[in-house]
């Protein structure tokens, strides 16, 4: 049962992204709004293929919701008042500092770490399309963009960093 969520998580993520990626080769070819909300589709046909088909993951379970948290949380802030760019990087050190904590796996799994942060955040940015109070502050969309692309990013150095150690401390000393 433990596996079972994680594999969801994991593959809503992978299906948010992969919607996110038709989304905008559609939307270029066809410059037609409506081709977002593929990221969606792509979500719940990830979700149900994690149900049909478990893989053993850990980080990247934990980074699709964390990708969605952390970029409603400071679109939250923006909507609140101005967010500075130092503000900013320490969100993206708390990204870091976070997945730092989080097991992989795997290699599977430390590579699908940038991918399913990468479709929460996706999500959480469509949940904002229409918010204009958002869309016309100066620096709020650079700012979420930044968190969303830096920090699947950073994500993926921080859970590679973990593993790395991890097999480091296994090396005997002569």
């Amino acid at each position: 049962m433990m596996e079972e969520w994680k594999s969801i998580l994991t593959g809503a993520g992978i299906g948010s992204f992969l919607g996110f990626i038709v989304a905008v080769a559609l939307y270029s070819t066809l410059n037609n709004d409506g081709s977002v909300y593929l990221i969606y589709v792509g979500m719940l046909i990830g979700a149900l293929l994690g149900i049909r088909y478990r893989i053993k993951v850990n980080a990247s379970a934990y980074s699709f919701p964390f990708g969605f948290a952390v970029t409603v949380i400071l679109a939250g802030i923006w909507m609140v008042r101005d967010v500075k760019p130092t503000e900013v990087y320490l969100f993206l050190a708390a990204v870091m500092t976070i997945m730092l904590f989080i097991k992989s796996e795997g290699l599977l799994d430390m590579f699908l770490v940038p991918i399913t942060y990468f479709g929460g955040f996706t999500v959480a940015m469509l949940a904002f399309k229409g918010y204009q109070p958002l869309q016309e502050m100066e620096g709020a969309v650079v700012s979420l963009f930044v968190v969303g692309v830096m920090g699947a990013i950073l994500a993926f150095f921080a859970v590679f960093a973990r593993w790395a150690f991890t097999k480091a401390k296994k090396i005997p000393l002569r």
